[in-house]
């Protein structure tokens, strides 16, 4: 028998065929370890890229005969807004009416809502505009169980945040207003906590918030007889933008109506500033264990320490309400939270008393201005406008500039520095309707800023409190890496 017989009849056997496709394989594994190329690590880091598109929802739509709700927006010409485009439109499947075209930089359009409560307004701009792109939203009404004053920001939807001062005791109503901007439902979740912890609401899981629509959820549906609560809304799935409207009126008097801003939970929470007012309430939560927390006042003289507040326990889950009323002494002041674990935070004020009429607010942790914000649709009139800024860290400084009747120029321009733990007001005058205030910050500390919106009326005062955002002109890209002899499995 030859050799290459021999070969043959191995092969032919079982076990042999076995062996030798086993030999192959090897082999061919072998080469290919061979050629693949070596393994090089790529250290690849995140793009920073100019934001291509960004909407604002704006959920405060409620109107009656005696209640008007104006919404506004407009595109601010900053540095970098060139070409792109703009509009505010009703949310909906089947809108009523067609959207408002913002036709350039400085052109702020308004819809006013009278008779009648309407569907949410979105308010949108691509390209370049959207680094300059602001929305605000203001409800006002002078009588009735209804009156007060309410302003908010339109603001970009979320998937966790918190709303701290509503109530839901006799004489109080708050509404949880969630708005959902998708083409499919969104499912949220409302924690509601109270003095005692946690108030255990079966009808506060799994929210359906509908595609295109707004659901409303009464406080006192979900935790009746609270008169101080902390909501934690969580989205399960979708993003929501989220807000709350409260009134409140004892018998047939009116005290006041708000807007509830939305917070986050941080070591460090900075309310820029209340303003001279009747009464103060801090309330405090921490919603991830016990926390030693200190308290300081910004005023324009510098930081102070509360007697009593250097140092303050919280337990887990309990709302706690601390008296600021004293501490503030009649005077403007900026508050700062300090904590070992994260916790959220917010001012509740009172205003008028000694014959007037009651009207109150709430003002709450607002993050820094780590880019220009944009405030749209300043009125004249008997309203008076301040900025309040603070300065919690380092020095800062912060520059207004104030465009009116869609111009590019501004007519008012104006650099405030604020020192080192010190808070500054600073009154805005307003010479047309419909003005477009944009607020840029320069300095190397964080800048801090809210807005407030006061007129005295004939029967008492009317305030509103708001937080100034920074628009959003960049977005972090993850990276993308390419890695020879990588391949799906």
């Amino acid at each position: 028998m030859s050799a290459l017989d021999t070969v043959r009849a191995f092969v032919r056997r079982p076990w042999g065929s076995v062996l030798a496709g086993t030999v192959a394989v090897a082999v061919v594994v072998g080469v290919g370890l061979l050629a693949a190329p070596d393994q090089v690590p790529v250290v690849a880091e995140p793009v920073v890229e100019p934001v291509a598109s960004t909407e604002l929802l704006c959920p405060i739509t409620v109107a009656t005969s005696a209640l008007v709700t104006t919404v506004s927006a407009g595109v601010a010409p900053v540095p970098g807004v060139q070409d792109g485009s703009a509009k505010l439109a009703t949310l909906s499947s089947t809108p009523d009416q067609a959207p408002q075209v913002i036709e350039a930089p400085g052109v702020v359009v308004r819809d006013v809502i009278e008779d009648k409560v309407s569907a949410p307004r979105t308010a949108r701009a691509t390209g370049s505009w959207a680094a300059g792109f602001g929305a605000d939203q203001v409800a006002r009404s002078g009588v009735g169980a209804s009156r007060g004053l309410a302003a908010s920001p339109c603001a970009r939807p979320i998937t966790d945040g918190w709303i701290l001062g509503g109530a839901s005791t006799v004489g109080r109503s708050t509404q949880l207003l969630l708005v959902n901007d998708d083409d499919r439902a969104a499912q949220v979740d409302l924690l509601v906590f109270g003095p005692d912890g946690e108030v255990v609401s079966p009808a506060g899981s799994g929210v359906v918030v509908p595609p295109l629509a707004r659901s409303v959820v009464r406080l006192s549906a979900l935790a009746p007889d609270q008169a101080y609560t902390a909501v934690h809304v969580v989205a399960r799935t979708g993003r929501i933008a989220v807000s709350a409207l409260q009134t409140a009126a004892d018998g047939l008097i009116p005290l006041g109506m708000s807007v509830l801003p939305v917070t986050q939970a941080s070591r460090r929470v900075v309310i820029p500033d209340i303003p001279k007012v009747a009464t103060a309430r801090l309330l405090l939560l921490s919603p991830s264990g016990p926390a030693d927390i200190g308290v300081k006042l910004l005023t324009a003289d510098g930081a102070i320490t509360p007697v009593g507040l250097d140092s303050v326990s919280l337990d887990e889950n309990r709302l706690e309400a601390i008296s600021l009323t004293e501490a503030l002494a009649g005077e403007a002041a900026g508050v700062v939270v300090t904590s070992d674990v994260p916790v959220v935070a917010a001012v509740v004020v009172t205003t008028g008393g000694d014959g007037d009429l009651r009207e109150g607010d709430v003002t709450a942790g607002t993050p820094a201005l780590t880019a220009p914000g944009v405030v749209v649709g300043l009125d004249v009139g008997t309203v008076k406008h301040v900025v309040g800024i603070a300065a919690p860290g380092g020095a800062t400084a912060v520059r207004l500039d104030l465009y009116v009747g869609a111009g590019t120029t501004p007519v008012l321009t104006r650099t405030v520095e604020v020192g080192a733990g010190q808070s500054r007001r600073v009154r805005v005058t307003v010479t047309e309707d419909g003005s477009l205030l944009v607020i840029t910050p320069l300095g190397d500390g964080p800048a801090y800023v809210t807005r407030e919106v006061a007129e005295q009326g004939p029967r008492g005062p009317l305030l509103a409190l708001a937080p100034v955002l920074p628009t959003r002109a960049t977005t972090t890209v993850p990276p993308v890496v390419s890695r020879p002899g990588s391949a799906l499995s």
